[in-house]
């Protein structure tokens, strides 16, 4: 019966360490058996004593193992695991520095990355085209999100409704701005889907219409559609610019007209929760039958509550009724 029930690791565990998948083997071979020989190490590996001498050679050299030297009497010499903890945290701080570095030579590397095309704009304006391909450039840039991501959302959608990857992304202290076309919210089931946005974070807000769709990352890149064409084929990655400053100020300005949309917690500490939903709607440019679908009910019971609305707003349109509610601080 074995003295322990240790579980082999997964492949490639430290592998973003830097550590290889040789040394990785031989590493957990170690660490599963203290005072470990090279004739055992090779023979459990089934590789040659000097490439199994070379294995404990470099792992020592990491900090991973620890030597113990042949005794006067002809024992070999025998090597242990330093406990993981230590050993593994002094390698993720080398990386981190490593990192950092290379961080730090982007701006370089641009530079001469620059002097070898002609002209200049293509720098600066990237064409990306098929679905795959701006999906996958989007999420990337979600990713290296570091401060805030500002977005039109107006259809048609790719892949913007990815709850998991916003949720990380506002963990990290991101701060995400959204300014919601009406076309977007009338999509069914969309407005609960929004809702959960607002409730994880996301500052949401919504028009009656946006001039097109937008994303602009940390006012480093923003991408943008290449034609209004209800098929998304084609995208604009922005970088650093005059451009990227006027797509930023448009957005800015949209936001500022833009009618707020009450998350979870706003809905369920105040008593007119329904009626805050029905403002949004209405400063939208909601119909009577898209928010009778939106919120699940008749819409004579809609025109009824319209009614209510106005009336307590002293309101003689519905669209005045959600600016005026916009106005008073009830949305």
């Amino acid at each position: 019966m074995p003295a322990h029930d240790a579980r082999p690791a997964p492949a490639g565990l430290l592998e973003a360490l830097g550590v290889t998948e040789a040394e990785e083997s031989a590493y957990l071979r170690v660490l599963a058996t203290p005072g470990c020989t090279a004739a055992r190490l090779a023979d459990e590996l089934s590789v040659t004593a000097e490439q199994a001498t070379r294995l404990l050679a470099a792992l020592t050299e990491r900090g991973l193992l620890h030597r113990r030297p042949a005794s006067p009497a002809g024992s070999p010499a025998r090597w242990s695991a330093a406990a993981p903890d230590l050993a593994l945290e002094a390698l993720l701080l080398r990386r981190e520095e490593e990192l950092c570095r290379t961080r730090g030579r982007i701006d370089e590397l641009m530079r001469a990355y620059r002097t070898t095309r002609r002209p200049y704009a293509a720098d600066l304006v990237e064409v990306v085209t098929g679905t795959t391909a701006i999906g996958e450039l989007w999420r990337r840039m979600l990713c290296l999100a570091r401060r805030q991501v500002r977005l039109f959302d107006k259809p048609p959608h790719i892949v913007r409704a990815d709850t998991a990857l916003e949720s990380s992304v506002l963990s990290r202290g991101v701060r995400f701005r959204v300014v919601y076309e009406a076309a977007s919210v009338n999509a069914p089931g969309r407005l609960a889907e929004i809702h959960a946005f607002a409730s994880a974070g996301e500052d949401a807000r919504v028009l009656p219409e946006l001039p097109c769709k937008l994303a602009v990352v940390d006012d480093r890149w923003a991408l943008l559609p290449l034609s209004a064409d209800a098929e998304l084929q084609g995208a604009m990655l922005i970088r650093s610019s005059p451009l990227l400053a006027t797509l930023s100020g448009t957005f800015e300005a949209y936001w500022s007209r833009a009618v707020r949309v009450p998350g979870a917690r706003d809905r369920a500490r105040t008593p007119t929760g329904r009626q805050a939903e029905l403002l949004t709607l209405l400063s939208a440019g909601f119909t009577d039958d898209s928010i009778a679908r939106q919120l699940g009910v008749s819409p004579r019971t809609v025109q009824r509550w319209v009614r209510e609305v106005m009336d307590s707003l002293g309101a003689r349109t519905r669209f005045q009724a959600g600016i005026q509610a916009a106005r008073a601080g009830l949305l």
